[in-house]
C-alpha cells in the first residue's frame, strides 16, 4: 500500500487480530471509498417522475426501472413500478381506466399503455390524411346554394351582409390554409409547425411565414445583444465601460462585441436626450436567451472617441442597467480587437518551474506492465 491508503488504514482503528483478516480490512476500505446510496432521496425521485412532453411511453418506462435501481424495493419492486406508471403517463383518461383494474400486474400496464401510444400515432395519421383530402363541398351543397342564389338585383339589395361575411368564412375553412404553417388546412395536432419557434416573434407553435408580428409592428428583422443585464441588486467586479460622446454628451457604455446595435436604458434616455424623437423600431432586439426585449424605439445620433465619430441609430429599451456600445460602433470608433495582430506566448520551462514532478524519471530500466484485478471498483 501506499502511504495515503496507510493513513487511511490507521484511520480505521482495528484491533492487531482484525488487521490480519483480509476481510475485515477490505470491508473497512470498501465503506470508506464507495458512496453509499441515499435510499431516501433515490425513492423521492422515483415517486416524483411522471411522463414528459414529447417523451415516448419506452422511454418512460425505462427511465423508471433506472430511477428504481437505487431504491431497494425488493419484493415492491414491480408493483411500484406498476403504480408509477399508472399514476405517471399523461394520457388522463388512461389512467383513470387502469385504476379500475384490479387484477393489473407491471406486464398487462406495459401492454395497454404501448398499445393505446400505438392506436393514437395511427389515430394522427388518418387524421392528416382525411383533413387533406377535405377541400371542395358536395354536389348537394353546391346546388343548395344556388338555389338560395337571388334572381333579381332588388333580391341582391335585400341580403344581409351577414350572410356573404358566412359564407367567406365557410369557403375559407373547408379552402383555407393553416394558419401555423401555412400549409393545406388540417388538425393542429399534426401540424408541423405545432413545437417549432418562429423567427419574427421568436414564439412557438407557428413559422415566421404565417406570423401575424410583422404586419402589427412593422419589424421585418431579428437582433441580437451579447450582454443584456435588466435591473438586479446583484453585481459584478468585472467592468468593461468606456465613456464616448453622444451628441455632444458624455455617456459611459459597457462595450458589447457580442451586440449587433447600441442600446440605450430608457430612464438615460429620458433624463439626457429629452429634445429627442424616438421612431417605431423595425427590428426585433433580444437578449443572449433569444428572448425578445422591450423595444420602445430608436433615434440616429452623432457618437464620438478620440477625434473619431460615427452615426448609428441606438435603441432604447426598457428595464435596461446598463447602456450597451454595440459592434458596429465598436469598430467605427477603433474600439473593436484588432484581428490582424500577430501575438507570441512564450511558456516557462515545465522541468525548471516544477522539479519536484520531474524527480525519479528513469530511474526504472526497461518497460513494466501493470497488472490490475478484474472487477476493482475505482476510486473517487
Amino acid at each position: 500500500m501506499g502511504e495515503q491508503a496507510e493513513d487511511i488504514f490507521s484511520s480505521f482503528g482495528l484491533s492487531e487480530t482484525e488487521q490480519d483478516v483480509f476481510d475485515i480490512v477490505l470491508k473497512k476500505f470498501n465503506d470508506h471509498f464507495v458512496v453509499k446510496k441515499n435510499t431516501i432521496f433515490e425513492r423521492a425521485q422515483f415517486n416524483k417522475r411522471v411522463q414528459l412532453d414529447g417523451e415516448s411511453v419506452n422511454m418512460f418506462i425505462t427511465a423508471l426501472y433506472t430511477l428504481s435501481e437505487h431504491c431497494e424495493y425488493s419484493v415492491l419492486h414491480d408493483e411500484l413500478i406498476r403504480d408509477r406508471i399508472v399514476v405517471g403517463i399523461r394520457d388522463k383518461n388512461l389512467s383513470e381506466k387502469l385504476h379500475l383494474d384490479a387484477d393489473l400486474t407491471l406486464t398487462k400496464v406495459i401492454e395497454k399503455v404501448r398499445l393505446s401510444e400505438v392506436v393514437k400515432e395511427q389515430q394522427e395519421k388518418l387524421i392528416e390524411k382525411d383533413s387533406a383530402s377535405v377541400n371542395a363541398i358536395s354536389p348537394n351543397k353546391q346546388a343548395k346554394f344556388l338555389k338560395q342564389k337571388p334572381s333579381s338585383g332588388a333580391r341582391k339589395q335585400n341580403v344581409k351582409p351577414d350572410f356573404h361575411r358566412k359564407n367567406n368564412e365557410n369557403e375559407s375553412r373547408l379552402h383555407g390554409k393553416c394558419k401555423w404553417c401555412g400549409k393545406q388546412r388540417h388538425d393542429k395536432r399534426v401540424c408541423p409547425a405545432r413545437n417549432a419557434r418562429c423567427r419574427q416573434c421568436l414564439k412557438i407553435g407557428h413559422y415566421a411565414k404565417v406570423c401575424i408580428t410583422k404586419s402589427q409592428t412593422g419589424c421585418s428583422e431579428v437582433a441580437y445583444l451579447g450582454v443584456v443585464q435588466l435591473e438586479s441588486k446583484n453585481k459584478t467586479n468585472i467592468d468593461w465601460t468606456v465613456t464616448v460622446q453622444v451628441n455632444h454628451k458624455n455617456i459611459k457604455f459597457k462595450i458589447d462585441s457580442g451586440a449587433d446595435h447600441t442600446v440605450l436604458p430608457a430612464n438615460v434616455f429620458q433624463n439626457v436626450f429629452q429634445n429627442a424623437k424616438l421612431e417605431p423600431p423595425d427590428k426585433i432586439l433580444c437578449g443572449p436567451d433569444r428572448n425578445p426585449l422591450k423595444t420602445l424605439g430608436k433615434f440616429k445620433t452623432n457618437i464620438e472617441y478620440k477625434g473619431k465619430n460615427c452615426t448609428e441609430e441606438i435603441y432604447v429599451i426598457s428595464n435596461l442597467q446598463m447602456c450597451l456600445l454595440g459592434k458596429p460602433a465598436l469598430f467605427s470608433l477603433g474600439l473593436g480587437p484588432n484581428l490582424n495582430s500577430i501575438c507570441q506566448i512564450s511558456a516557462a520551462d515545465p522541468k525548471a518551474k516544477f522539479p519536484e514532478l520531474f524527480k525519479g524519471l528513469g530511474v526504472m530500466k526497461g518497460c513494466y506492465s501493470i497488472k490490475l484485478k478484474p472487477g476493482v471498483i475505482p476510486l473517487n
